[in-house]
């Protein structure tokens, strides 16, 4: 009897390329889940062996997810496969009853060592139900989301805390909208913004940190600063928390799309920059957050019209 498989993943080129890695001659049977609600909802209907489950989803994320089936007596195994790969992260899944978890992008091999090692694997015909065209969005979602685990972990490792990981959000942009939404940024008084560009084979882009002022002092603190009433001391704990989450997440970007990114270094903006927009934009919006520690700063990732192309191009081989 075929193994009853279900992925649930929001990102459709995750949800693809797991399927793609499962072993070919592997007698299974595959079903897809969009977030945590959808993967519940089939479970009621449906008795699965195996679910790979993502942690940082809409509507119901991971651990909404193995918090619901803990303790159920048909409750399916679980794998965790996530691009969250702090250590805290790691230990929760494991507390809520998770089989192991994996770090996203997952090799074939490795994969199949985890469903031998669990006597999940037996040899015969993989059956793929309900795959979806992947959009060239979510391909890039899916990058950016593991990029910003990594970010996440190295911050994480710097801090020694939890880093809360929402799903990375992606928006195309007229012109008139991009001016819009830097106005608005640029207008908070509560923000400080620090840039940074970046450049590699044809992709040009920018990233801009928005940093609370009310968080100098508890991430000041974090990072073993005894005080952050100076100008000199915030603009350190500005740079250093620039410099930790730019170079992470755009070395993550980078391994992902095979394009070594030459970074210009990071500068406080003070004021809307100048820029001539024509087409559209590409903007990531990311947030990293420490609630217990009322720390907040939000990432922006922006590709801009001449870049996108060449952008899509390099994400063609993931989709095939």
């Amino acid at each position: 009897m075929a193994v009853q498989v279900l992925i649930c993943d929001d990102s459709a080129m995750a949800r693809k390329q797991l399927a793609r890695n499962l072993p070919e001659d592997w007698d299974a049977e595959i079903q897809f889940a969009v977030d945590g609600r959808d993967a519940l909802s089939q479970l009621t209907h449906k008795d699965f062996d195996l679910m790979f489950l993502d942690l940082n989803m809409p509507n119901l994320d991971g651990y909404g997810v193995l918090a619901e089936l803990k303790g159920q007596r048909h409750a399916p195994k679980v794998l965790v496969v996530s691009a969250d790969i702090q250590p805290l992260a790691y230990q929760k899944v494991m507390d809520l009853g998770a089989l192991n978890f994996l770090r996203k992008p997952i090799a074939p091999d490795t994969l199949k060592q985890e469903l031998v090692q669990f006597d999940l694997y037996r040899s015969g015909a993989l059956q793929h139900h309900g795959a979806t065209a992947v959009a060239m969005d979510d391909a890039l979602r899916e990058i950016c989301n593991i990029a910003m685990g990594q970010a996440a972990d190295n911050m994480a490792k710097v801090l020694g805390k939890f880093i809360e990981l929402p799903v990375p959000k992606l928006r195309r942009l007229h012109a008139s909208e991009m001016e819009m939404l830097l106005a608005e940024s640029f207008q908070d008084v509560s923000l400080r913004v620090i840039s940074q560009g970046f450049i590699g084979a044809g992709i040009a882009g920018e990233a801009l940190l928005l940093f609370e002022q009310s968080c100098y002092e508890s991430m000041g603190r974090l990072m073993g600063m005894s005080d952050v009433e100076s100008d000199a001391a915030r603009l350190e704990v500005q740079m250093d928390t620039a410099n930790l989450l730019f170079a992470s997440f755009l070395n993550g970007l980078s391994e992902q799309l095979h394009i070594p990114f030459c970074q210009s270094h990071p500068v406080v903006l003070s004021g809307v920059p100048t820029c001539q927009l024509r087409g559209e934009t590409l903007a990531v919006e990311i947030s990293y957050r420490l609630t217990d520690h009322q720390i907040l700063c939000d990432l922006l990732l922006f590709f801009p019209h001449d870049s996108l192309k060449r952008l899509e191009h390099n994400l063609t081989y993931l989709l095939e």
